[in-house]
């Protein structure tokens, strides 16, 4: 049986005399594995035609594709916030960016992406030690496209765990979300920035940055209370009790209240909310997937979507750098992917 040639790639490198070669072939070399893994599979970006799209890995969105092609389209510049930024192909994206003379800002929580500027010697990186986490998941390329979701930036994540993600293409919101990311040190110090309300094509998506809006509790609010006939909740942790009592208060008006939360966090941080909520006679699954459910979404009368990185937990409003967007009112499209997920993610659970 004839062997097959290994792969040539150390001969290149003992070639290349400077480290900036070495880390340059490495780089691309894992990039171009991680390329042909999910060559068979693309993700459209949002555009000027179709301004956001959803995408979710229980939709069969493949994550880890989408965010590498992103990263791959940047023409002027990449900005990320990011709580965890573990995965090899995304490193080896971003590194071939910044080596090609790309500007590359990184924003990530000091303790969650160890050796981080090792792996990244070309980019700007910027690891925060504040008084909560930075768990911000947010990618902006060319000060223009955002994703913004629930995914880090590790394997498990993109791959495993069930999130949803948004793509918009606004570049007036994007220069502002930019702004504030390059403001950030490594101090836990920024420049606040107040909730936005922008068009995108026919819908309307607000963005609340926290702990940044003080008003953001008193919109979630509104937005449950408001809520004629229905309200899905799929969430990783959930500890606030002003939200539960919002949503029992629903289901008494007759609001359909349905809700899914990580089977770990559910018999642990959440564990108390979950009694609330059946004490409300308001049915709560925990998932039954590998990976965990870190979905942080409220789909509320199929017109509304809340999506984004923040958990229903008083750090995330108070002290986390965290992020949410509103967008309604949701397109046939965007309901109908809704609906699919929804009873995915209901399927895949059980009664708590």
């Amino acid at each position: 049986m004839r062997k097959k040639k290994p792969i040539n790639i150390f001969s290149k490198l003992i070639k290349k005399s400077s480290i900036a070669g070495i880390i340059f072939l490495l780089f691309t070399a894992l990039y171009q594995m991680g390329d042909t893994a999910y060559s068979d599979q693309t993700a459209e970006l949002p555009s000027s035609e179709h301004p956001v799209r959803l995408y979710s890995n229980q939709s069969s969105d493949d994550l880890a594709q989408l965010y590498l092609e992103a990263i791959k389209s940047a023409k002027q510049s990449v900005t990320l916030v990011i709580y965890s930024l573990l995965d090899h192909r995304v490193i080896a994206a971003l590194q071939q960016k910044a080596l090609a003379g790309i500007p590359v800002h990184i924003i990530c929580d000091a303790k969650a992406s160890p050796g981080i500027s090792r792996k990244l010697p070309n980019a700007t990186i910027v690891k925060r030690i504040a008084k909560g986490l930075t768990h911000q998941k947010i990618l902006i390329i060319d000060q223009n496209k955002i994703l913004l979701g629930s995914a880090n930036m590790t394997h498990d994540s993109l791959r495993s765990h069930g999130n949803l993600v948004v793509g918009l293409e606004n570049p007036g919101l994007a220069k502002l979300m930019v702004a504030k990311a390059r403001s950030m040190d490594d101090e836990g110090k920024y420049e606040a920035l107040k909730h936005q309300i922008v068009k995108a094509g026919t819908q309307t998506v607000e963005l609340w940055e926290l702990p940044d809006d003080s008003g953001a509790v008193e919109r979630v609010v509104q937005l449950l209370r408001a809520a004629k006939k229905s309200i899905r909740i799929a969430m990783f942790t959930w500890t606030r009790t002003d939200f539960t009592q919002e949503l029992i208060h629903a289901s008494l008006r007759g609001v359909k209240v349905e809700t899914v939360i990580d089977r770990y966090s559910g018999k642990g941080a959440s564990a108390k909310i979950v009694k609330m909520l059946q004490g409300g006679k308001i049915p709560v699954h925990f998932n039954t997937t590998q990976g965990l459910l870190h979905y942080k979404l409220a789909y509320i009368d199929e017109e509304i979507l809340v999506n984004g990185s923040a958990n229903w937990t008083n750090a995330a409003f108070k002290d986390n750098d965290d992020v949410f967007l509103v967008i309604y009112p949701l397109t046939n499209e965007q309901r109908t992917k809704m609906n699919q997920l929804w009873q995915t993610i209901w399927q895949q659970s059980i009664q708590a």
